[in-house]
């Protein structure tokens, strides 16, 4: 089985979903049965490629390193915007990762609707369009019987939607809390060593964990969108990150740590979703925690979530030090579960 793609964004996740399908690519073919192949690749500003037949990734990849962009690839380079992309090419999986806009969710839920009209599958780790509007995105995609998957877009590549989804039937979901911010809680983890909030950051732009503006992880529009997107998804929620009662680590002092630490506690920024008078509220904020917590030892990039459920009490996750291969592999991981839907229809 041939499956095409097209990508939508072509950053560090792009990139590694890239060089993971050619790494991976004589697994797929022996074991499952199937050649992946990329037929387009939309940017916003380093140009485009387009092509009848398997674009050379390795070549696209050297290329944006040594041009910057994706104009010298050849013959098969074009200047389309994302929508000329789908209309043009013959995919059957439109793959999103174009930035985070967590305001509005732009224009990745255009991309991705204008592809779900269009009879194609979506993918997206871009948590924005998840935490703005999944209800009418997945709608859409059941009226045009297509696909919608999103594992990448919490927890990197931690199999938290496809868990529940495959393997708790049945259950209700009462409560989701995490550490789902990993520059917020890797800059914790320095204050309580003793370093300044400011130090802190400089760090995580130094090692690359967060951009040269870090204000939706300081200020927790990243978290807020994170939980936001699993309310939606596993509580049926309705809310957008705008909801969220929102407080961000923004104005913390190493002696804040200090104190904690005296009283035996820590200080972790802690999103949590639950019903409360029949609605379900959604929050981020500074918590106190003792030993006893499942995020007690969830220090540095890592990241946790604890799903409470009716029928299998509290089941918690943890993933440590993630690094960007782990979404990459959120994106093959989807693609496989599309595959198996497509071949159960077949």
């Amino acid at each position: 089985m041939i499956l095409r793609v097209a990508l939508i964004g072509f950053g560090n996740v792009g990139q590694e979903f890239a060089r993971l399908l050619m790494r991976k690519r004589d697994w797929l073919v022996s074991s499952k049965g199937l050649d992946i192949e990329v037929r387009g690749i939309a940017t916003r500003s380093k140009g485009a490629l387009i092509s009848q037949r398997d674009i050379d990734l390795q070549k696209a990849l050297d290329v944006l390193e040594s041009h910057g962009n994706l104009r010298e690839y050849g013959d098969e380079s074009v200047e389309m915007t994302p929508f000329e992309m789908i209309d043009n090419c013959d995919a059957d999986v439109v793959v999103e990762i174009s930035p985070l806009n967590v305001s509005t969710g732009q224009p990745a839920i255009d991309h991705i609707s204008y592809a779900l009209q269009s009879k194609m599958h979506v993918i997206t780790a871009n948590k924005g369009p998840i935490a703005l509007a999944y209800d009418q995105l997945e709608s859409l995609a059941k009226s045009r019987d297509d696909k919608l998957r999103f594992e990448g877009t919490v927890m990197d590549g931690t199999p938290v939607f496809n868990l529940v989804e495959k393997t708790m039937q049945g259950c209700e979901i009462l409560r989701i809390e995490g550490i789902l911010n990993s520059t917020s809680n890797y800059v914790m983890t320095e204050m309580a060593k003793g370093r300044s909030l400011e130090d802190a950051v400089k760090e995580t732009q130094r090692k690359g964990i967060t951009e040269a503006d870090p204000s939706l992880d300081l200020d927790g529009w990243d978290a807020a969108a994170k939980i936001t997107a699993l309310a939606n998804v596993l509580m049926n929620a309705g809310s957008t990150p705008q909801k969220v009662d929102r407080k961000g680590i923004r104005g913390l002092k190493s002696e804040d740590f200090e104190i904690a630490a005296r009283n035996g506690k820590k200080l972790k920024l802690v999103a949590r979703a639950e019903m409360a008078d029949s609605e379900i509220r959604t929050s981020v904020a500074v918590e106190e925690i003792t030993t006893d917590s499942p995020f007690w030892s969830v220090d540095g990039t890592s990241g946790a979530v604890t799903i409470s459920t009716d029928l299998m009490g509290d089941i918690t996750i943890l993933e440590t030090n993630p690094q960007v291969t782990q979404t990459a592999y959120a994106i093959l991981s989807d693609l496989l579960l599309i595959v198996e839907w497509m071949r159960s229809n077949e």
